[in-house]
């Protein structure tokens, strides 16, 4: 007896569920890739139905939830994936990510480290794990893989910047100049590249460079608030005070953080001697939350402004507790305290920290 044309032979279906699943995800990665993420969601869930642990569509899922910021079910994706394929690259990059958008960067570090045992060549997981390592205070440990990043891949943006930024942060601006002007001449109209370059020429107070650079930026984008933030704390540089303060108004504005634009302000009404404003500013941060850059400006702001000794050191006496309250081991509060007992030893009688 014929067969009929429409029986299937064994293992026909398997093929055509892979075939599906295949295409399901072709479709969702383009849609990816366009910042589609919530449109891609539907078509992975579908071809997961149909092939459970699949490890291209676990990843993918993890990825667009990641994407939409929804970091802990993307972490599930990528951990059911790591199930499947322990060793599963994109799995293990996309886990640390996932851990790093919970502020988990003790799990993000951990991940990634497995990440380069297993990959030791792959730059990309060098320069997350290097970001990781320098915002725990690692700094030694991140510079020797970001410079190991670069030696791999010597036009590595991420490396370069990372690499860069962290030398300046450790005031060592020659070696930070070529690797921050390599970045620039490779992306010369990124914000975040001339952002970089700029910030090194701020950090040596050489104002004039700076603002150049930040001026650039605005002219890429016109809105970019960390620019208008560095040309305003150029203009403090130079002692422009009221320009500084009328740019870091434009900044807040244009979507600044009230309470670090405020407490700015604040401070160049505070040079001008404009103590009527200065503490109206400060105040108005305070009001919201107890910031530690407004209380040690209000202190700077008592010792400044005239008035009767014992009234001062009694305000005084209220900043630090708040000041000493927030950390009582924080280097500035601890400093301040003493620069103010030199001049106020009566204040030990009020407070002690």
């Amino acid at each position: 007896m014929q067969k009929s044309a429409k029986e299937k032979k064994p293992g026909n279906e398997e093929n055509e569920n892979a075939v599906n699943t295949l295409e399901l995800c072709k479709k969702a990665r383009a849609l990816i890739r366009f910042r589609k993420p919530e449109k891609a969601e539907p078509l992975l869930l579908e071809a997961l139905e149909a092939s459970p642990k699949n490890p291209y569509v676990l990843v993918a899922l993890g990825d667009a939830k990641r994407m939409q910021k929804r970091f802990t079910a993307a972490a599930e994706y990528y951990r059911r994936c790591l199930e499947a394929d322990p060793l599963n690259p994109f799995a293990m990059s996309g886990l640390g990510d996932a851990y790093r958008g919970t502020n988990n960067l003790d799990g993000a570090i951990d991940i990634w480290t497995q990440a380069l045992d297993a990959y030791p060549e792959n730059y990309l997981v060098m320069t997350r794990l290097a970001d990781a390592l320098t915002k725990k205070g690692n700094f030694t440990a991140a510079r020797q893989i970001y410079e190991k990043s670069i030696n791999l891949n010597p036009d590595d943006p991420f490396a370069l910047s990372g690499l860069g930024n962290l030398y300046v942060r450790l005031k060592a601006f020659d070696l930070a100049g070529p690797l921050l002007e390599r970045l620039v001449a490779k992306q010369p109209r990124n914000p975040r590249a001339i952002g970089a370059l700029a910030n090194y020429y701020r950090r040596q107070e050489d104002f004039f460079n700076a603002k150049i650079l930040f001026e650039q930026i605005l002219e890429i984008d016109s809105g970019n608030v960390y620019a208008m933030d560095g040309l305003a704390d150029c203009a403090r540089g130079n002692k422009e005070y009221e320009k500084a303060k009328q740019l870091w108004e434009k900044a807040m504005a244009a979507g600044m953080s009230p309470a670090i634009a405020k407490t700015r302000i604040a401070d160049a009404c505070l040079q001008m001697q404009q103590f009527t404003q200065a503490r109206d500013f400060y105040d108005q941060v305070l009001s919201a939350s107890e910031d530690k850059f407004a209380l040690l400006g209000r202190l700077r702001l008592i010792e400044a402004e005239p008035g009767d000794q014992h009234d001062k050191i009694i305000d005084a006496a209220d900043i630090l507790s708040r000041l000493f309250a927030l950390d009582p081991s924080d280097d500035r509060t601890l400093n301040e305290f003493k620069v103010f007992r030199i001049r106020y030893p009566q204040i030990d009688e009020y407070i002690q920290p």
